[in-house]
């Protein structure tokens, strides 16, 4: 448990703490306004123009219908938030009380009392203003005049155009996001809409204090044979007024067995103009008392609490108080670009770089998503929803969430959830499918945004590498944006922005992280080129993004190698039951309405989905359960085109040095078509379920070659070798829950490694339209879910049965008041039934397995839920479908 500060407070006698007053609803009375006053409601902060109209009812739910389009005189408009609050003059005494605004998104003139006190235009920058000589006993009045997002990225474009200039129109979005410091994906993106929003929307507080407090820390640690060193850099800032500061900066970290080391100095310093110091102070701390930090699946997660204490006193031997609590992870993490050949000889896949995450001096292949914003009103998002993404993402077997490039520098607690959770986090800085400009307003405030969010969250043990942009240097080589005639000016702007501005301050507050160009890049390999690569998806280097929606996405011999996938993905719809949050209209559930079209953001994103549905599966248009088969059948080939993909890069650890997977995307932004795997709301779509397997930290794994032979692979994510292991292949014809034939090989493989176990000759079999193989694993002490392969499409398998589906349902006494109930849910079958999809459409709860291939007769599954019912209820509620052709 974190030390609170007011215990600290009081067992120091005489001690006043840094007094901090909250700003938000709960202390102030806040106010909205348009710019005629046509509009006047209650405000809360911190929140947005958006929630706020919502909540007045002078707009309806923005994700209803096409209220994406039909709200957008919103972001038109420009708004007032005015605020009146009372502080007592007692509070006022402090020699520096100044407003701290910890998000404001984003260009705002800020007055007190009337008088102007500054202004904002970076929705990532924490803002200070020193208000002492405009703020007064008694009421207060604060105002924030908002301009139109909109408006003031046209006048910059204006000024000073930067490719590209709008987005593609399919997106119903806004032009220019490039220049403005604000999550970019609120002017639109193709798996979501754009709600260019304004408002405060973090904590906002006064801060009122006497000499100086502790705003960051940040922590290096460095392991010797037997013990950690602890290197910590507190940053202190006084006010504007005071330039000097003195006082006693004290260090504590809680180690195992709850002992504590504390380390002291005395701080005796003159500040900078703007009131700033760093003091650094330093632990040994030996190995005996700490245990390492893990990403999950690896090992366990132990966190230290660290308390830095900064305390003065005056004449009268007054003290004053200021501290920052955070916890920390020992861990070592190096990314290792070294020469290829060296693990994989002098071949092909010799050539080149490596590119993987080496973990306490273990090659870690790094299995997980990509994550968007959780809403795309930020300050929506709550702990609750946070909780449920990277649980969902933990019980998948993920140790690596990408948090892109298009969206937000995420709250403290979800850095915090990952640390505990044992996900690593691969940050982007926030510039994404775009060019960017550098005049001297833009970058000034680049400078700042990145220089606090590194600083913010540079002590977190998940903070894995920094990267500098998403797809920028592709876009700008592959000529995405019509760049090509002015090639050199983009260049230079480019090289400019990401390396010349900043990668020195990433260098400088975190040297022991890699700070990546850009994803995808060739790492070192795009550096030795001037940072903008002739090939930025040269396989041989880096990490790559892939997409293809024109191939057979369920053939393993289409992907193309990489050393790391850190995007990849396929479109898919989402459940009836998350679209009527969105609509209850009968006549929008076709493929072909006007809101199937305007949820669409994807060009020719419904014909490639058929397309590669069409690919494999049967599916008539003119079943009147169509457009309900569509949805399904779009789950089903996105689930089996990422498992296919996913798996094929596991393998390819073994002759290619493939180290990561982090498929395109983890969650939704709202009801529509996407490549998410779980969708708006929580509700996990089949392709969650399936990560569940091809994640699994062991799994045997077959390839269909061109050649019809099938390799089957034995994956190992542990850090123990398999060995005397068993791999069996059951080989089923479609009508028979009994296999008709039965083939047994031996299996061994090393720790953290892939390797062919043995290989199938298809060809042997003449009926290849009649079968199905099945793959496990028997082996002492391990587990590995089942595999499948199809050795023909399934619209061309012959003999798939209608099955006989039983059904039941009994209350678990593992139900807990925290977990909620729990229900095993029985299924029996008497043929081989293909993704078998159970549903609740009353019920708001969550099977634990889903999409089931069932070559057994009977299957349990848990079924959770937080609502009180009975086993008859759930079981009246449980819908299916399953393939057939």
């Amino acid at each position: 448990m974190l030390f609170p500060w007011f215990v600290l407070c009081m067992f120091i006698v005489r001690t006043e703490c840094v007094f901090k007053y909250d700003l938000g609803s709960d202390h102030a009375l806040w106010h909205l306004e348009n710019n005629n006053h046509s509009i006047s409601v209650a405000a809360s902060v911190p929140g947005g123009v958006y929630s706020d109209l919502q909540k007045a009812g002078i707009i309806d739910d923005i994700l209803s219908d096409d209220n994406d389009v039909f709200t957008r005189w919103v972001a038109y408009d420009s708004w007032t938030y005015t605020a009146r609050f009372n502080i007592s003059e007692g509070n006022l005494r402090s020699n520096v009380v100044r407003l701290v605004l910890e998000g404001v998104d984003t260009v705002s003139f800020i007055e007190m009392n009337g008088s102007p006190i500054g202004s904002t235009n970076n929705m990532f920058v924490k803002y200070v203003f020193d208000v002492k000589q405009h703020i007064k006993a008694g009421e207060n009045e604060l105002k924030f005049v908002f301009e139109s997002p909109i408006e003031y990225s046209k006048t910059r474009s204006n000024n000073n155009f930067i490719a590209p200039d709008c987005v593609p129109s399919v997106y119903n979005g806004e032009c220019h996001a490039n220049q403005i410091r604000k999550m970019q994906a609120s002017f639109g993106w193709d798996w979501g809409p754009a709600f260019p929003s304004v408002g405060i929307w973090r904590p906002i507080y006064l801060e009122c204090f006497n000499a100086a407090i502790i705003t960051s820390l940040t922590t290096h640690t460095k392991k010797t044979q037997r013990s950690w060193s602890l290197d910590i850099r507190v940053y202190l800032e006084s006010g504007d007024n005071i330039r000097h500061v003195e006082g006693y900066l004290s260090a504590y970290l809680t180690v195992e067995g709850h002992q504590k080391i504390k380390v002291e100095r005395y701080v005796n310093q003159t500040t900078r103009n703007d009131g700033s110091i760093e003091v650094d102070i330093n632990m040994t701390v030996s190995t005996n008392v700490i245990r390492e930090w893990w990403p999950n699946g690896f090992g366990d997660q132990p966190l230290y609490d660290l308390l830095t204490v900064f305390s003065t006193h005056d004449g009268d031997d007054n003290r004053e108080v200021s501290y920052k609590n955070v916890k920390i992870g020992f861990r070592t993490l190096e990314i290792v670009e070294e020469d290829a050949s060296l693990l994989l000889g002098n071949t092909t896949a010799g050539q080149g770089l490596t590119f993987f995450f080496k973990v306490n001096g273990y090659p870690i292949f790094m299995k997980g998503s990509n994550l968007i914003p959780m809403n795309v009103l930020p300050e929506i998002v709550d702990k609750r929803q946070i909780d449920m993404l990277l649980s969902a993402a933990v019980e998948a077997h993920m140790s690596m969430l990408r948090v892109w490039g298009g969206g937000l520098y995420e709250s403290d607690y979800f850095y915090q959830r990952c640390d505990e959770l044992g996900i690593l986090v691969w940050q982007d800085f926030l510039f994404a499918c775009s060019m960017y400009p550098i005049d001297r307003e833009f970058i000034n405030t680049v400078k700042i945004e990145i220089e606090q969010n590194v600083l913010r969250l540079q002590h977190h043990p998940s903070i894995a590498v920094w990267a500098g942009n998403n797809e920028n240097e592709a876009a700008l080589i592959g000529n995405w944006y019509h760049t090509s005639s002015e090639i050199e000016k983009y260049k230079a702007e480019y090289v400019h922005l990401y390396v010349d501005v900043i990668k020195p301050i990433v260098n400088n507050i975190d040297p022991g992280r890699r700070y990546l160009v850009s994803s995808p890049s060739n790492g070192i390999k795009s550096e030795e080129e001037g940072y903008i690569s002739k090939n930025p998806y040269d396989p041989h280097y880096g990490d790559t993004h892939y997409y293809n929606y024109l191939a057979d996405n369920w053939n393993f011999n289409i992907y193309p190698k990489t050393r790391f996938a850190s995007e990849y993905g396929f479109q898919s719809l989402p459940s009836l039951k998350t679209m009527r949050m969105a609509t209850n209209k009968s006549s929008d559930f076709n493929v072909n309405s006007n809101y199937s079209y305007h949820r669409q953001h994807s060009p020719s994103g419904y014909s490639f989905i058929k397309n590669q549905m069409n690919a494999r599966l049967k599916l008539d248009e003119n079943d009147p359960k169509y457009f309900e088969k569509f949805i399904y059948y779009s789950q089903i080939s996105q689930a089996m085109s990422m498992k296919v993909e996913t798996e094929f890069y596991r393998q390819s650890q073994s002759d290619w040095y493939t180290m990561g997977a982090l498929y395109w995307q983890l969650n939704d932004i709202w009801q529509a078509p996407s490549w998410s795997g779980i969708e708006y709301g929580g509700k996990w779509k089949m392709l969650h379920y399936f990560a569940k397997t091809f994640f699994a930290p062991v799994l045997v794994s077959p390839r269909l070659k061109m050649t019809n032979d099938v390799d089957i692979y034995l994956i190992n994510d542990r850090f123990v070798p398999i060995i005397d292991g068993n791999i069996t292949v059951d080989i089923f014809d479609w009508s028979s829950l009994e296999p008709i034939k039965t083939l047994s090989y031996s299996a061994a493989v090393n720790p953290l490694s892939s390797k062919i176990q043995a290989t199938l000759p298809l060809w042997d079999f003449s009926n290849k339209d009649h079968i199905l193989l099945r793959f496990s694993l028997n082996a002492e002490g391990v587990s590995s879910p089942y595999n499948y392969l199809f050795p023909v499409p399934l619209k061309d398998a012959t003999g798939i049965a209608i099955p006989k589906i039983n059904i039941s349902v009994k209350a678990n006494k593992r139900s807990t008041k925290k977990l909620g109930n729990e229900f095993i849910v029985t299924i029996n079958v008497d043929t081989i039934i293909l993704f078998l999809w159970l549903e609740t459409d009353n019920i708001d709860g969550h099977f634990e397995d889903n999409g089931f291939i069932m070559t057994e007769r009977s299957l349990n599954v848990r079924y959770h839920t937080k609502e009180e019912i009975t086993s008859k209820d759930l079981e009246k509620d449980i819908k299916y479908q399953y393939y057939h052709n």
